[in-house]
This record gives C-alpha cells, sequence and structure tokens, in this order.
C-alpha cells in the first residue's frame, strides 16, 4: 500500500468549484502557472480538483459532463499531475460525492428528498445533493472512479462530502429502511424513541457502507493508492451521521475546519486518536474568516500559528485557496504560504517520532453528538437543532471543549479519546465522561473495570447512569425542573476552593440530575435550587423574546425573586457531587456539567478535581499564561522527550509571549536539552524528578528536545 503520507506535511488544496455558464470562466487557467506556485508555496503533496460540487469534470469523461473551460484542451489538469510528478510531488485526486450539480438536474430519480418530497434546490439552494443509497448514482460514481482511475497518475483520492447533509426521505432510503423494519422512516426527532434511534443507526450503517463501497472500488483499480474520506463531521451534530464509520473507511483523516485555534487543538487530539495511520490531516483555508470570503486572506501570525499548532500534534497541513473564476489566483497567496512552509520544514525529521503523552483522557462519544433533551420536534426545523453552541444540539461535545479548555489552561497533559479506540484509556490515570448521553452498558462495564484496576474518572451531567448506580448504590431521579441551578460546598469540603461558599454556590444554567440522599460516598456539594422555577430567557425588551418562549403569566415559572437572575433560594440535602474509592480508582460524579461553563471560577474548580484524580502527579506542567499550550511527545526510539509549546491568542497580530517555564518528568536527568530544529543547547535544572527549562520569549511556538540517553522510560 502507498505509503507517500507519512513523510508529506505541507499540503495544499485549490478550490475549483467553478460553473461553465461563462466562457470567460476557466480561460485563464494555466497548468504551469498552478504548478510554478505550488513550488513557490514549498508543498510537497498537492491535492487537485479532478470535479467539483458543480459536478463538471476536468478530464474527458464519458460519464458525466466535462466542463466547457476544458474543452479543445482537455489535458490540462492531467499536464499539472505531471509536472507536479517531474518535481518529485505526491498527489492527492479531489472529487465530490453526493453534492453534484449536474447530475443532480440530470437525475432527478437521484435526488436527496425532504420528507416533504423537496430536493435541495427546490428553495434555492445552490448545492444540487445526490442520494447515495440510489443505485444509479452508485453505479454512475464508479463508472466515475474507473474513469479517473484510468486517467490520472496520482497517489492518494480525496472524497469530499462523505456525509448526509440533510435527512433524506428519496425513494431509495425508504425503500432500503423498509428491507429492515415495518414501519415509516419517522420525521420526528425523538431520542426517547427507539424508532427514531434505530433510523440514526441505520442512517450511520448507511453512509459508512458508501463510503467502504468509494474506498473499495479506488483501490479495485489503483491498490498502492490511499483513500481519504471528509470527516469534518466527525465534531458536527448528529445530522451528518458521521462517527467511526468514515474513518475506518479511510487510509487517514483529517479535514477542513474553521473555528479557531481552540477548536484546531481539540480537533488535532481528536483525529490523532481517530486515524488508521498516521499523520491525520488538518485542513483550513487562507480566506478570514471562510472560503465565503474570497479576497480576504488571514494574517500571516494567524496562519503560522495553524501550520504550527497541526506540526507540534504531528499531523499534516494542508491550506485551502479557492480558484478564481478565470482560472487564476493571487500569487501573494503562494508567497505566505511559502514562508510558513518554508519555516515548518526543518520541524519534519521529528515529526514521525514518538506517540503523545498525556494523563488524562477526555471521551468523546462519536454517537452522543446530540441533545436527548430536545425531542418531539420535525427535522426540518433547523432553528431547533442547528450545529450552533448557543442552540444547546451537542451538550457533550461543548462541554469536551469546555474540558479541554480549563485542562489546557492549567497546563495538564490531556488528549482526546473516543468509543472506536476506547481502549485507550488504559494507558491514562484519568478519564472524563463530560456530559455523555446515551453511554452503553458494555462501555460503563468497561470503565469500571479500568477503575478497579486504578483508573480514575470524572463523571458529569447526563454520563453513564448505570455506571453511576453501580459506584455510588444509588438510581438518579432524572432532572429537575428548573433550568438555572445551583451547587454549595459539603461542610468540610474544599472542593470549590473557597471560590463559592454554602450561601453563595456555584451556578449553572443547565438542568441538574437528581441523586438520592441514600447514595454512597462522600459528598463533596450539595444542590442548590432558586427561589423559583425560572422561566423565559429574561429581556428588557418584548420583541427579543421568541414565540415558542411564551410562557403562563399565571403558571409556577413566571414569578420571580430579582428581576435580573435567579439567585439561590432553597438549599437541599441532595448531593450535586460525590466521591468515592472503588478497588484502586477513585470516581468523582458532578451533577451538573461544570466543565462547560466559560467561567474562571468553574474551569479552576475543574482542574482541581483532575488534580485530585490525578494526585497532583503530571507528565509535565508549567508556569505560563494560560493561553499557552504544551503538547508531549515520547520518542522512545530515539531516547527523547519532544515538547511543543505555542501560544493560543486569537489575534491577527500576536505579539511574543515572555518568561515560559516548562517542566518535564523523566526517571533520571537528561544528558541534554535542545532547541528544534537548530539544536542548540538549553539550560537547565534537575531536581525531584523534573527537567525545568526557562525560556525568555517565543515566538508563537518553539519545539524542544530532551535527549534522555541512558535514562529509563518516562
Amino acid at each position: 500500500m502507498c505509503s507517500w503520507y507519512r513523510h508529506n506535511y505541507r499540503r495544499t488544496l485549490l478550490d475549483m468549484h467553478i460553473e461553465d455558464w461563462d466562457e470567460k470562466f476557466f480561460s485563464k487557467f494555466d497548468p504551469r502557472d498552478y504548478f510554478e506556485k505550488l513550488k513557490i508555496a514549498e508543498i510537497t503533496a498537492p491535492m487537485i480538483y479532478v470535479q467539483s460540487h458543480v459536478g463538471l469534470c476536468y478530464w474527458p469523461t464519458q460519464s458525466g459532463r466535462m466542463h466547457r473551460g476544458f474543452l479543445g484542451k482537455e489535458d490540462q489538469i492531467r499536464r499539472l499531475f505531471d509536472l507536479c510528478h517531474e518535481a518529485g510531488m505526491d498527489v492527492v485526486l479531489y472529487y465530490s460525492i453526493i453534492f453534484n450539480n449536474v447530475e443532480y438536474e440530470r437525475h432527478p430519480e437521484w435526488r436527496m428528498r425532504d420528507h416533504q418530497g423537496r430536493g435541495s434546490r427546490d428553495h434555492g439552494g445552490r448545492y444540487g445533493l445526490c442520494c447515495p443509497n440510489h443505485e444509479g448514482y452508485r453505479a454512475f460514481v464508479k463508472e466515475q472512479i474507473k474513469e479517473f482511475c484510468e486517467y490520472f497518475d496520482f497517489e492518494g483520492v480525496f472524497f469530499d462530502m462523505t456525509f448526509w447533509p440533510e435527512v433524506c426521505y428519496c425513494d431509495s432510503c425508504r425503500k432500503k429502511f423498509a428491507e429492515k423494519y415495518e414501519y415509516e422512516m419517522p420525521h420526528i426527532v425523538d431520542w426517547r424513541d427507539d424508532r427514531w434511534k434505530a433510523f440514526n443507526e441505520e442512517r450511520h450503517q448507511w453512509i459508512g457502507e458508501f463510503a467502504d463501497m468509494l474506498t473499495a472500488e479506488v483501490k479495485k483499480y489503483r491498490p498502492e493508492v490511499s483513500v481519504e474520506h471528509q470527516y469534518g463531521n466527525s465534531l458536527s451534530f448528529w445530522r451528518f451521521g458521521n462517527n467511526e464509520n468514515v474513518s475506518k473507511a479511510s487510509d487517514y483523516i483529517g479535514t477542513d475546519l474553521y473555528g479557531g485555534i481552540q477548536e484546531q487543538s481539540f480537533a488535532c487530539k481528536t483525529w490523532y486518536n481517530l486515524t488508521k495511520n498516521q499523520p491525520f490531516q488538518y485542513m483550513t483555508s487562507r480566506c478570514y474568516p471562510t472560503l465565503a470570503e474570497h479576497t480576504t486572506t488571514k494574517s500571516f501570525d494567524r496562519m503560522r500559528q495553524c501550520v504550527a499548532m497541526t506540526f507540534l500534534h504531528h499531523g499534516a497541513s494542508l491550506l485551502i485557496d479557492a480558484i478564481d473564476p478565470a482560472g487564476t489566483t493571487d500569487g501573494r497567496v503562494y508567497e505566505m504560504f511559502g514562508r510558513i512552509y518554508g519555516e515548518m520544514k526543518a520541524y519534519e525529521p521529528y515529526m514521525d517520532q514518538g506517540e503523545m503523552a498525556y494523563d488524562v483522557s477526555l471521551y468523546f462519544d462519536l454517537n452522543g453528538k446530540m441533545n436527548i433533551e430536545k425531542n418531539g420536534y420535525d427535522v426540518l426545523d433547523h432553528a431547533l437543532d442547528r450545529d450552533d453552541p448557543r442552540a444547546g444540539t451537542m451538550p457533550h461535545f461543548e462541554a469536551l471543549m469546555g474540558a479541554a479548555r480549563g485542562l489546557s489552561e492549567h497546563h495538564i497533559p490531556y488528549s482526546v479519546i473516543n468509543n472506536w479506540k476506547f481502549e485507550e484509556m488504559w494507558k491514562h490515570k484519568v478519564l472524563v465522561l463530560a456530559d455523555v448521553p446515551d453511554m452503553p452498558e458494555e462501555y460503563c462495564d468497561l470503565v469500571l473495570d479500568y477503575v478497579l484496576e486504578g483508573g480514575n474518572v470524572y463523571i458529569s451531567g447526563h454520563s453513564a447512569p448505570y455506571l453511576v448506580k453501580a459506584v455510588f448504590g444509588a438510581e438518579t431521579q432524572g432532572l429537575t425542573k428548573e433550568r438555572i441551578t445551583y451547587m454549595a460546598p459539603a461542610e468540610g469540603s474544599r472542593i470549590m476552593q473557597g471560590l463559592f461558599t454554602k450561601e453563595y454556590p456555584m451556578v449553572m444554567f443547565e438542568k441538574a440530575v437528581i441523586m438520592p440522599k441514600e447514595a454512597q460516598g462522600e459528598v463533596l456539594a450539595h444542590l442548590v435550587l432558586p427561589y423559583t422555577v425560572p422561566g423565559i430567557a429574561w429581556s428588557m425588551f418584548p420583541t427579543d423574546i421568541k414565540e415558542h418562549e411564551y410562557i403562563d403569566t399565571k403558571g409556577d415559572a413566571y414569578p420571580f425573586a430579582t428581576i435580573h437572575a435567579n439567585p439561590p433560594g432553597i438549599w437541599t440535602e441532595y448531593p450535586a457531587m460525590l466521591k468515592k474509592s472503588v478497588g484502586k480508582g477513585t470516581v468523582i460524579w458532578s451533577a451538573l456539567p461544570i466543565e462547560k461553563a466559560e467561567r474562571y471560577q468553574h474551569s479552576e474548580i475543574f482542574a482541581g478535581i483532575i488534580r485530585e484524580l490525578a494526585s497532583d502527579d503530571f507528565l509535565f506542567g508549567g508556569d505560563a499564561p494560560e493561553t499557552v499550550e504544551y503538547i508531549l511527545f515520547d520518542d522512545h526510539k530515539n531516547a527523547r522527550l519532544l515538547m511543543g509549546i505555542i501560544e493560543k491568542r486569537e489575534e491577527n497580530r500576536i505579539p511574543k509571549t515572555h518568561d515560559i517555564t516548562v517542566w518535564v518528568k523523566t526517571p533520571a536527568e537528561p544528558e541534554a536539552v535542545k532547541q528544534i530544529p537548530d539544536g542548540r543547547g538549553l539550560a537547565y535544572t534537575y531536581e525531584n524528578g523534573r527537567v525545568t527549562v526557562k525560556l525568555d520569549e517565543i515566538d508563537i511556538f518553539t519545539m524542544i528536545a530532551i535527549e534522555l540517553g541512558d535514562a529509563l522510560d518516562v
């Protein structure tokens, strides 16, 4: 199998989603100019379009339709492939699936349909969506694969858009569903309904089967090439149907995201533990903030920070540009790419060295990307399940992002594991179950085994009621009707570090899990409720209140104690936080996902809980601003540790960060500490099993190597 991707870290993609209704479109396309700009950008592995979401092909296709701009010069894209190969570049072929306007229009029977029978362009949408369950469309894609495999020479294929952009109810989907179930495909979202949950699972299976088919079809003709599928929706909500299914069909994973450097840090850790083979790939556009702004480019510092974040996680960076309709590009973009990649290539000798080292595993359930408290709405009601944190679409993911943010700010070593590779938890001392919905009992049993053997677990919110009962001997009793709740530290408990007290408890804008008073374990905090049941989101202006938020002015959700807030008023004996030792390990349970809140106090308390579970014994730490992140790789083969340090401030011009201290635990004094990539020796101290290095400044990022020599393994 081709392994070109193992040592190619500087990649790019030029978006070419261009229509052909104007003869000017692609009239100025020049493969030599494209190639020369790749060289300027220091690219080693370009991804090149042979077709796009528009559906027009860039080769003389027999099964599809070729773009008019290439008529009479049909071999231009193949010539581009050849130029790249002559220069020693590896080429990834880009092909769009599901999104295909041409075939959507030519074959109405292939169209995705909502449950009212409408196609994606019926209401003015730009994107024509073809259903992967339609046998005619599947046969067409197979023929397209055969054609491009025979026409082009390439090292890899990227299939874009391997997901469900909408919930499809076309005849093909209905038929496929009817082969297994006796009822119609439901269109009311209800996570309490077994029929809806079965349908949701089928959608995951269908897109996974489609991805497997595409991969197998490519390898039938070109067994030596790699196949990657679009995987950005691994971080998105349930509608897209992405769990581990697409990762299993890919030789490596990655995709384009646009949510900023904190999201990128989380994605890099997630994909590091999800990909079949390293390196994973992180893609993002040079346009700011997204490709929608065709002529606005991110600042040099933002682009450099983005590439560095990927490299420090030992991932491959792919920067996306977008072609002008005429077929031209802005040369300044490639000069900037070249400056950044020209610097980063010196780090590549270290990129395939070692494994990420950390103490805390954040468990990401790829099947838990929904809000199980939001039920009874139609799949067409996108306002209620949009991919937007403010909509409460994915409480589990939001809690995970909060946990990641808190751990990073406190320089606690962490990464993200998943349900596909759940066994990774055994390698690390603390497991975080952050508001995980519908966690299967078999996974709970595995966690219990982990605790019995010495693992430590933090459980919050909806997570694992089966496991909670097994540990604390009591079954939770649903949620409070109050959606603003409080936690007050128990008498003698220091869990809240004095940041909150019994009189002034910690607030969360969440319903709390109700735990019976009879629960076993040490009570760390009690549940406190507001004086009355909070009503609608308060506002001074009636026009801000949406109709679905209207309430009965005579009901129990209308009275209030103070007009601007819902302060604590009812102190209960219900445990809100419990701690118990089980076997060799310890479990701390929280009725609320406190890690989710973007508040200083909540972050301090969450970090304190993790420190307690880990006995404050971590692989590394340091003294640096909370915006600085440390990333450690254990390079056992070369007897060294590689430490990446990066500034995560979201600014266009990122000033240097001064006076940073980092310490790393080692079993013996190292032979040397060196700056990467120049190898310059750095002063350090060694005391109590820790190597401590002080850095006067970093310019967005740096990497150091701790050479262990004959020292024992970390």
